[in-house]
């Protein structure tokens, strides 16, 4: 049995009244993970899911076994509820026919800090007070930074849930993730306890991996995201006139900059696409185009020195460039008084060998704000 689960979360953050949060959490679990009934309507219902539950968790075991089990779990749903867990489950592993059991438990707090950085620096400075012998890591799970803590808990079987009517002493190995939820005052607190032994690492593997599952997004991400499946053609839709004219003015500035001849291509539909600051938000609808175009049967002459002119045009007034990881490539930045990165970008490079040069022009997110130049060489 788990022990309360407040236990060592309320040393990080004290649990206030949950509000709901305006984002929208989820993560993937194993399907052999037994979900505890934390958000049950009502006792009976409660009750009859930890009867599913146990019958089918120990299907082997004696009935008087089985409904003491189910009484202590039934006892640690409550603290769960006071400790505002949003989720539980019971998590059966097996390893060379030997049989372990974990218990996994989410909960949702709120924090009084003033970004990530310094909530889960706080949430260690208490925690290290509270468990000095403890493992921490800080890690880099797929949705954002996180603290890991590894250690050891130690609670006690009452005598009215044990199996042999005594007290007994429990000490398991314990792992938590403080997960801080990005512009909120909130954080996800994912704990996983076992008393598994030699087998614990198979546990705290998986529970890895569970952490790694996590993901959210705000309402209107996730309106974006069903209105990109169920409309794949709006979800591509040509970006507005506005957007085409200063990517078509962008190209023009750059190919003056080339100054070199040769056939021009790029007459093709500009291209919508996602940014990836919105990407890495979870946002998959376009937000951002790009205008790809190329220049064929450039003479040897006037392609050598084509990328150094056109670094000379766009190190300077706005702009910031930079030499690409292949040679004879580079890309630039609109940048703004302070030196970040704003506006359009581009990247150009040359094959000497082919006598050809190609052009990526990406428009800014359509989130930010911008002017729409006229008058270009591509419409």
């Amino acid at each position: 049995m788990p022990n309360g689960p407040g236990d060592s979360m309320s040393a990080a953050a004290t649990p206030q009244q949950q509000k709901a949060s305006k984002l929208h959490i989820g993560w993937i679990m194993p399907p052999f993970v037994r979900e505890l009934p934390v958000d049950a309507t009502d006792d009976e219902a409660a009750a009859t899911q930890l009867y599913e539950l146990v019958t089918g968790l120990m299907p082997n075991h004696p009935p008087e076994l089985q409904y003491r089990f189910a009484l202590g779990l039934s006892a640690q749903l409550e603290l769960m509820v006071e400790a505002n867990v949003i989720y539980a489950g019971l998590c059966p592993l097996e390893f060379e026919g030997d049989p372990g059991l974990s218990t996994i438990v989410v909960s949702q707090v709120e924090h009084d800090g003033e970004n990530e950085a310094a909530v889960l620096q706080a949430t260690r400075e208490t925690l290290e007070r509270k468990y000095p012998d403890d493992e921490w890591d800080s890690v880099e799970l797929n949705c954002g930074p996180a603290l890991l803590r590894s250690g050891i808990s130690s609670f006690v079987i009452s005598a009215e849930w044990s199996a042999s009517g005594r007290e007994i002493p429990v000490t398991q190995s314990q792992m938590q993730a403080y997960i801080p939820l990005p512009d909120t005052s909130e954080m996800l607190i994912f704990e996983i306890t076992s008393q598994a032994g030699e087998h614990w690492g198979l546990h705290a593997e998986l529970f890895r991996e569970i952490l790694n599952t996590v993901d959210w997004g705000t309402g209107q991400e996730i309106a974006d995201y069903r209105a990109m499946r169920s409309s794949p053609v709006s979800a591509s839709a040509e970006p507005d006139e506005a957007v085409q004219k200063a990517l078509y003015w962008h190209s023009s500035r750059l190919l003056d900059a080339a100054a070199v001849r040769g056939r021009v291509g790029g007459a093709s539909p500009v291209a919508t696409t996602t940014c990836t600051d919105c990407w890495a938000k979870g946002l998959r609808t376009p937000c951002s185009a790009k205008h790809l175009w190329s220049i064929d049967f450039v003479p040897v002459v006037e392609l050598s020195g084509a990328i150094s002119r056109v670094v000379e045009k766009f190190s300077v007034n706005g702009w910031e460039a930079e030499a690409g990881e292949a040679e004879e490539t580079m890309r630039a930045w609109e940048v703004d008084a302070s030196g970040k990165r704003v506006g359009h970008s581009f990247r150009i490079s040359v094959d000497m060998g082919t006598g050809r040069i190609e052009a990526e022009v990406t428009s800014p997110c359509s989130r930010s704000l911008h002017s729409a130049p006229t008058d270009s060489a591509f419409g």
